[in-house]
């Protein structure tokens, strides 16, 4: 019998233009929750600083995330994935040039992330609560580490900082790479599609 993906809870997919060398392609407009890993992954376990149901799934390793993904893909008969790199950085900048999508100016991000200054550490704020940039995607920065496809001397890259992070470090390009195997209890991750 065919398993239909309208059965179980899904990430909201938003359409980010292509760019020069980048087709254009899906993404999702927050990062994979709590409640849609666990469709997957019934054992899955909450972190406590994202215990709700629409709380960004924390802890959860590069090669968690690529299982969502192939999972995902299985049921939804689409090409699920993790967004590469150069696709990050194209949705998160959404067609500005500055530091962050908002200005170039850090003292304006209170309006648009959540950092160290605005939020508790030991929680995850709702990361809808904040404005979209202009690609219709919301906490690109400042919400949680994403893990990326792209892998860098057999590590993993992730992109976009964390609510931990001062507001000053939060910018387009900021990045980091872990092991794909570590859980890390800021970082979770979006998925992605190809338009064709």
């Amino acid at each position: 019998m065919r398993d239909y993906y309208t059965r179980y809870p899904r990430p909201v997919l938003w359409l980010v233009p292509g760019a020069e060398g980048i087709e254009p392609f899906y993404m999702s407009t927050l990062p994979v929750t709590n409640e849609q890993v666990e469709a997957f992954d019934p054992g899955f376990e909450r972190a406590p600083a994202a215990p709700g149901d629409r709380d960004p799934a924390l802890g959860v390793s590069w090669e968690d995330a690529s299982a969502y993904c192939a999972w995902y893909a299985g049921i939804a008969r689409k090409p699920i994935r993790l967004p590469e790199e150069a696709e990050w950085e194209h949705a998160c900048r959404a067609g500005t040039e500055g530091l962050a999508f908002w200005v170039d100016d850090p003292a304006d991000a209170d309006r648009f992330a959540w950092h160290a200054g605005n939020s508790d550490p030991e929680q995850v704020p709702p990361l809808d609560a904040k404005p979209t940039n202009p690609f219709g995607l919301h906490a690109m920065l400042g919400g949680v580490w994403e893990w990326t496809a792209t892998a860098e001397a057999g590590a993993r890259i992730l992109r976009g900082g964390s609510w931990r992070l001062p507001a000053a470090e939060l910018t387009c390009a900021l990045r980091r790479t872990e092991p794909p195997g570590r859980r890390l209890p800021d970082a979770g991750f979006r998925i992605a599609r190809s338009l064709r």
